[in-house]
Order: structure tokens, then sequence, then C-alpha cells
């Protein structure tokens, strides 16, 4: 099991800049899951990605994933849907340049209990499209399970991986996202493990009545166990990248602190 930082946190930063607070630390960190924006804006400054995967590959970081903002299910908005598709394929053609092994997606913007039967069934077909593209790249594409989408829940997981039907989408699993909605993440994780890819790591202090009041916290400090989470990811030869994701004026004390805690708590 490998640590990585999402860098949709650091949205204002460079990578260059990501890489040069994170090197001092001296934090077990072998990866960065990186924002499409990030890559973009590094390629309008210093041009072809190769030296970007030279950068990375010189401070001994990997890329895990690949985050986009797709949810491919507002089709009935033809230029949106069509700026998806295009997304797309330029996260897949970035991940095949840079040696990433997949893109990650959501499915669905709303909450699965409100999706109409048509909603569904068209998501569901445009993601197994999508299945298509991405092994034209030789690239995984993985669905983060995700409250208010169509990932919310096991039942809708479980039946969302059936309808869309290809072996190149696969799962990024969240247990804080489940949390939200008082499910118990490490039962859905026992049921949905063979199509885990990738892993986002965050905690909080939950008002399940006031979202809003919801107050991040270190990975082990909050309201998920993520140690059991970890303990069954690792009893599941788990090998993958685990990636600690937090965000806004709160998220840097809470990412520093939840670094600390991963040096001192885990010996993987």
């Amino acid at each position: 099991m490998k640590l990585s930082l999402c860098t949709t946190g650091f949205k204002e930063w460079d990578i260059e800049e990501i890489i040069n607070w994170l090197l001092p630390l001296q934090a077990d960190v072998k990866g960065l899951e990186l924002w499409n924006k990030h890559i973009e804006r590094f390629q309008e400054k210093h041009g072809p990605l190769d030296k970007l995967a030279k950068l990375l590959e010189t401070n001994d970081l990997q890329i895990p994933s690949i985050s986009g903002y797709t949810t491919f299910s507002k089709l009935w908005n033809q230029k949106e849907h069509q700026n998806e598709i295009n997304q797309a394929r330029k996260l897949l053609d970035m991940a095949h340049q840079l040696n990433c092994p997949l893109i990650r997606t959501f499915a669905g913007h709303i909450a699965s209990r409100n999706a109409s039967p048509e909603q569904w069934s068209e998501t569901a077909t445009e993601l197994n499209k999508l299945g298509q593209m991405a092994d034209l790249y030789g690239v995984d594409v993985a669905i983060e399970i995700h409250y208010d989408s169509f990932a919310d829940n096991l039942e809708a997981i479980q039946k969302l991986l059936e309808d869309i039907d290809h072996p190149r989408i696969k799962l990024i699993f969240d247990g804080a996202n489940l949390y939200v909605d008082q499910l118990n993440p490490k039962e859905v994780l026992e049921s949905i493990f063979p199509h885990v890819s990738h892993v986002h790591l965050k905690n909080y202090h939950f008002d399940h009545k006031e979202r809003y009041k919801n107050k991040p916290a270190p990975i082990f400090s909050g309201d998920v166990d993520n140690l059991r989470l970890l303990e069954e990811l690792r009893k599941r030869n788990y090998t993958g990248f685990v990636s600690l994701e937090y965000f806004g004026q709160e998220g840097m004390p809470n990412l520093l602190a939840s670094l600390e805690q991963w040096k001192q708590q885990l010996t993987y």
C-alpha cells in the first residue's frame, strides 16, 4: 500500500510548488493524484508532457490517477455532454502519455434514489462507451464512490457496475463519502473490493443533520474508522495507492496532521 496526495486540494499552486512543499516534509508520499487543470497549467508553461513525466520521475513520484470532473448524466445538454466526452478523451491521452493507470470520473450528478430509469440507463450506456474509449488508450476509468451520485450506496454501485458491464470501469473507494449518508464503509468495501483500483482517505467530524457543519479532521481522528478500513485493505492484499484528500482553509493543517499520523501509526 502506497501513499499519495490529491492535488485538487492545492488548486492555486503549480505542480512544481506542490513538489517543493512536499519534499522537505520527508513524508512517505510516493505519488501525486493530479487534478487535470494542474496538468494543463504545466503544459501552458512548459510544453510537452514528457517534461512533467521527467519532473515526477526525478522526485520519485508516480501518478496513480488523473482527476477530472465528468458525470455523464446531463445528456439533455448536448454541448455540455460533448464537452465531457472531449474532456475524458483528453484525460485518457494525458494518462497514456504519463504512464498513469486510470482517470477519475463521477457517475451522475444527483443521488441514485432520485435518478429516473432513463437517466440511469443513459449514464450507464455513456460510461460503457467511455470504457470502450479507454481501452484504446490502455487506461482504466475509475468511478469515485460519492454521496449525491449514482454510486452512493452498495446496491447502487453494484447495479451500476452490472449495467455498465465493461472491464475498464473500476472504482475509487472513499469511506468518508459513504459515511456522509451514515453507511458502513467497511461493509461496502468488503462487497466491492474486486473492483477497487484506488482509494481516497480523509476524515471528518460529521453533522448528519447539516452537512455544511461537517468539520475536517486528520485521517485517524474523525468519525470514520480509517484504521479499520486500511486493515481491511491490507488483509485483502491491496497494493495500490491511498490518496489523502483535503480541501479549503482547514485542509492544510489536517493534511499535515494526517501525514504525521500515517508515519506514526502505520508501517505498511
